[in-house]
């Protein structure tokens, strides 16, 4: 048979983890590709760009929806395994799984909600949404399927720092900071001080070279909690011990609306908060832990070119 939809491979890859125990990527690929009976031809095949595989590609993409719908985790990089959720959903029997299917896990809708995932009309195979993707002009196609690209990425960056260790995290944004523009100076504008408990502030930004203008920096790399008013009250009073103004809260996780009300009550400090959501976009646009894969030219016709008399 030719490779299968991303969507057709995920109940297979499922059923290939129900055994609980860990596998690397080639074996899942090994496995998949053997019960799809792909032939050599099949796996030859690539993706539009040239630089990987489209079963591969594909079963990155299954993979990655598993995870968001808590069906399967990575206990190593480029190890996958089962969850106690993806067992219980085994044990219904089921016959198909797709992105229709994944609407039933909470954990999938949360994603969704927190990344606005603009798919619906992959998600269910009515007609409205077949007739909606029909309207659309290529041009628009393109960019709404740049955005769901875009949305598995900002969720992949967070998963990512979240997996890591919160030292990581403090130079992660200390660098995002810098790559922003802010302390653009010189290289060495950025300071990670969190290693060393100073009092509460992860970072520092120098806005010139005598550090008259610095800007104070708190890294809370969250995996379930969302940060709270108290947290906010510490990084002020974090930020009035060192003398700083102005200070930048960012986290993994979200805020609280009282979080929210505290940073934007303070007399004294301007407050600015980055959540999960919004610093892993900001990672997108600023090119910090991401590369570029694919740049596609659109072109059009030059009008003004065949008006000329040649």
């Amino acid at each position: 048979m030719s490779v299968p939809d991303f969507q057709t491979i995920m109940l297979p890859f499922l059923q290939n983890l129900n055994d609980g125990n860990k596998q690397p990527l080639n074996q899942v690929m090994e496995n998949l590709s053997n019960h799809f009976k792909l032939t050599p031809e099949d796996l030859a095949l690539q993706v539009p760009s040239g630089k990987m595989g489209l079963f591969k590609n594909r079963v990155s993409w299954t993979k990655s929806y598993l995870k968001n719908a808590g069906l399967v985790h990575y206990p190593e990089r480029g190890v996958y395994q089962i969850t106690a959720l993806g067992l219980d959903f085994l044990k219904t029997n089921p016959k198909k799984l797709r992105m229709q299917e994944l609407l039933q896990f909470p954990m999938y809708k949360e994603w969704r909600f927190n990344f606005n995932s603009n798919i619906d009309s992959q998600e269910a195979d009515n007609e409205s949404n077949k007739i909606e993707e029909e309207e659309l002009t290529p041009q628009e196609r393109l960019t709404k399927t740049i955005d769901v690209i875009h949305q598995q990425l900002a969720s992949d960056i967070l998963d990512t720092l979240k997996e890591n260790t919160f030292q990581y995290f403090e130079k992660f944004v200390v660098q995002l900071l810098q790559s922003m523009g802010y302390g653009g100076f010189r290289k060495n504008s950025g300071i990670v001080t969190g290693a060393t408990g100073d009092n509460g502030i992860d970072g520092v930004i120098l806005q010139d070279v005598l550090g008259l203008e610095s800007v104070g920096i708190q890294a809370k790399r969250y995996t379930t909690n969302n940060a709270g008013s108290g947290d906010i009250r510490n990084f002020i009073g974090s930020l009035a011990v060192k003398g700083f103004n102005k200070g930048v809260f960012l986290t993994t996780s979200s805020f609280s609306p009282e979080a929210i009300k505290t940073a934007s009550e303070s007399k004294q400090h301007k407050i600015i908060l980055i959540d999960g959501k919004k610093l892993a976009n900001l990672a997108i646009e600023f090119n910090v832990g991401v590369q570029i894969e694919q740049v596609i030219q659109l072109k059009r016709i030059d009008m003004d070119f065949f008006d000329d008399t040649l």
